[in-house]
């Protein structure tokens, strides 16, 4: 329905938005040649050309999810719990292409994440919650401008996570983003 699409729309937080010498990053122009990972080809080819390889493309468009050590049995596997940073193969390859070409990076909050080091190289960051691609996207080229508000604080690092009281809500040493933080543009 028009309101749920409403309300995708809305709840997309924009985290960061690198200046990149020419001005913010966001929002992308249309009929860039866009590389994209975890999100339809179908949905960004209104936007832009898409592209194989990061390397042929003006600007990669990533959606994540949160990380998560899966637990063990039936029940436990489907519960998302444990580190909240990008580590190992995955945040190496974050990286790889992150550097490699401008990159928006969206991330599926499911529960907080620690994207201290995404934020250092990423051109552009946003949180979701579940929004669709098309949601994704109408954010990342402007048709609608970012303006959620995080529910939730998101640390700085492992460390901030391992320091924190567990019933106590904002008590994060230093965190990257504070509860309620949102850009726009």
């Amino acid at each position: 329905t028009a309101e749920a699409d409403e309300a995708q729309r809305r709840s997309v937080v924009l985290l960061s938005n690198r200046d990149s010498g020419g001005g913010a990053t966001l929002p992308l122009a249309n009929g860039l040649k866009l590389y994209i990972e975890g999100a339809a080809p179908e949905a960004a080819a209104r936007y832009g050309f898409v592209v194989e390889t990061p390397e042929e493309a003006d600007v990669a468009i990533l959606r994540v999810t949160t990380p998560f050590e899966p637990g063990e049995g039936f029940f436990a596997s489907s519960i998302h719990e444990g580190n909240l940073a990008f580590t190992g193969a995955e945040l190496e390859h974050l990286r790889t292409v992150m550097r490699g070409t401008p990159t928006v990076v969206a991330v599926y909050l499911e529960r907080p994440a620690v994207l201290t080091e995404i934020v250092e190289d990423a051109a552009a960051v946003l949180g979701t919650f579940g929004a669709s691609d098309e949601a994704v996207l109408d954010a990342i080229f402007g048709v609608y401008a970012p303006s959620g508000k995080l529910p939730f604080e998101l640390p700085r690092s492992m460390e901030a996570v391992d320091a924190q009281l567990e019933d106590v809500p904002f008590d994060s040493a230093d965190p990257a983003f504070p509860f309620g933080f949102g850009l726009t543009y």
